[in-house]
């Protein structure tokens, strides 16, 4: 028991050693459960929301942010996102804590959030299972909360489509990212044949330690330089529908504070439907 409470304890100060940038601690988030002018947002899937979650935590499922057909992955409307988050409570002016299991989820939320006007968005660092870690509160009890107001507008200018995408890579000025498992990027995996021509490999796995905590940004920094993703480039990053893409655009824009980072919003899926040809 003596060795349980140790290693908990431990993770707790680590929680709060690490969080930077657009990433805070779970004791930060937990300080302010009772707030009106915050919400929490669980960006997993319903099954997943339903079996535990964070007290208070409203679940919007991050695949429900965009569209199925007639590729998977692709952002819906400003309009049908604007309703989405004003249905859940969620207006631009609160302060937004958003989470899920690996931080993948809660990074596209994040984009996605921060092109839709809300100007105060942030990650818990850990995820789910920081907070569990931290002996914060969790129930299986849906939250009920009030609609808000979230006007429907968007700036899309970190927003890329797929002839974007063509008319820029290769320039000497660009460098492309993509962020899934290796796998996909090596085209091993039955899901993907490869990765578009010139994108080099970052897999967001690689940005968290074995806790599932972000990595300090001195060796953050380190990941990407050695791509030679640099800050005097303009960043072009996607995955298979853009959902790993998004936590690599928080670390780039919220804690190394690269100018120029951009989101290739159909990824993969899109560019192979395309009849786009990709490499191994």
């Amino acid at each position: 028991m003596k060795i349980i409470n140790t290693i908990l304890l431990f993770l707790v100060i680590a929680f709060s050693a690490f969080a930077e940038g657009d990433f805070v601690s779970v004791n930060e988030v937990a300080a302010k459960l009772s707030n009106p002018q915050c919400i929490i947002i669980d960006a997993r899937s319903e099954k997943e929301f339903k079996e535990v979650h964070i007290r208070n935590a409203v679940n919007i499922p991050v695949e429900n942010l965009s569209s199925k057909e007639p590729v998977e992955g692709i952002l819906k409307s400003k309009e049908e996102l604007a309703k989405i988050f004003a249905e859940n409570g969620v207006s631009p002016d609160k302060e937004i804590y958003v989470y899920c299991s690996k931080g993948n989820n809660a990074g596209r939320m994040y984009w996605v959030l921060k092109m839709m006007g809300a100007a105060n968005v942030k990650l818990i660092d850990g995820n789910l299972d920081a907070w569990k870690a931290g002996r914060k509160p969790v129930t299986k009890n849906p939250t009920i909360v009030k609609a808000a107001n979230f006007p429907a507008k968007m700036d899309s200018k970190t927003l890329l489509a797929t002839d974007e995408v063509k008319a820029k890579m290769g320039g000497a000025g660009v460098v492309l990212v993509d962020a899934r498992a290796d796998a996909y990027y090596l085209g091993t995996d039955p899901k993907s044949k490869g990765h578009i021509n010139g994108a080099v490999s970052i897999n967001s796995d690689v940005l968290k330690d074995d806790a599932g905590l972000l990595k300090p940004s001195a060796e953050l920094k380190k990941i990407f330089e050695s791509k030679g993703v640099s800050k005097d480039k303009e960043v072009i990053l996607y995955c298979q529908t853009s959902t790993r893409a998004g936590l690599l655009y928080t670390v780039l824009t919220s804690i190394l504070n690269y100018p120029n980072v951009k989101v290739y919003d159909g990824a993969y899926n899109e560019w192979v439907a395309k009849g786009n040809n990709v490499v191994k």
